[in-house]
């Protein structure tokens, strides 16, 4: 079992709120629009520029969004706030600056004024269904990030480094989990959820053309002899929620492109913003239900 939950969490997870997704709906389209803004002045190649690290919601997780600018990542969470307080509890905000402070990431929070409406109730007679019951309003315009260690504002544009920087476990993980789901969904599958804390297994739930679901233990490796499929091979035993369904395993080695020699071991640190190979052969399967 996960510090983070049950693994079975992983296919049934708990809806979110219509709060929450509208919430964090707001808050990704103002941060794009900031990315819009200034893109355009800033790229000049795929590796400039403000862009998604993680725009689809997960769960677990530590953040509700991630963004990467220059060779600095940051970590997002909404927080909602009224008169009573915030919604920013200390369990997640120790969560949040612990996962940050592992992986390099810059833990910022993007606030949200909450006022639930008293003045809706004759909208609704009068008809108007889809009247909402509250508001949710940006507590600034612009970028609207606050860093979650200091309280202070955050603008990314002046805090992001061109030092630098080495990958953390957790973007190799979630660069890896990235490359098994675009390949799972070319072959025809539908992703049901996924999970990119390393900690966590399996990391991929999917349903094949047949109706099939199955599951995926995805890992990043350095060499083609590291994390073999048969340290995993019995998994169900020890977490039986995994038993009606097929397993599988999928590696993904990731190579920088400056100056690999053609090699099939590679030890070398991968550094955010350069280019890279990467060298994956589908999946094996582990277990069949």
């Amino acid at each position: 079992m996960s510090k983070y939950g049950d693994i079975q969490y992983l296919i049934d997870r708990p809806e979110p709120s219509e709060i929450f997704l509208r919430a964090r709906h707001i808050a990704g389209s103002q941060l794009q629009d900031q990315f819009n803004a200034n893109n355009q002045k800033s790229v000049n190649s795929s590796y400039d520029g403000f862009k998604w690290i993680k725009a689809e919601l997960t769960y677990p997780s530590f953040d509700n969004l991630t963004f990467a600018f220059k060779n600095s990542i940051f970590s997002v969470v909404i927080e909602l706030i009224d008169d009573k307080g915030s919604s920013f509890t200390r369990q997640q905000k120790d969560r949040l600056l612990k996962a940050c402070e592992e992986n390099n990431l810059i833990p910022c929070t993007f606030r949200l004024k909450f006022r639930e409406k008293t003045d809706n109730f004759l909208g609704k007679l009068m008809g108007n269904k889809d009247q909402l019951d509250y508001e949710l309003t940006p507590l600034e315009q612009g970028w609207n990030l606050f860093d979650a260690r200091t309280n202070q504002r955050i603008n990314p544009l002046n805090v992001a480094s061109n030092e630098k920087t080495r990958m953390s476990k957790w973007e190799l993980s979630n660069f890896a989990i990235q490359i098994v789901r675009n390949d799972l969904e070319k072959e025809g599958n539908d992703i049901l959820s996924f999970c990119d804390l390393p900690e966590v297994n399996p990391q991929i739930w999917f349903k094949n053309k047949k109706g099939e679901v199955g599951w995926v233990i995805v890992k990043h490796i350095k060499n083609g002899n590291e994390k073999d499929y048969k340290e995993w091979v019995g998994l169900e035993d020890r977490s039986p929620q995994l038993k009606p369904y097929d397993g599988y395993f999928a590696s993904v080695q990731i190579i920088p492109s400056v100056g690999w020699n053609g090699v099939t071991e590679f030890t070398s640190d991968l550094y955010r913003g350069d280019g890279m190979y990467v060298n994956y052969k589908g999946l094996e399967r582990i277990y069949v239900s």
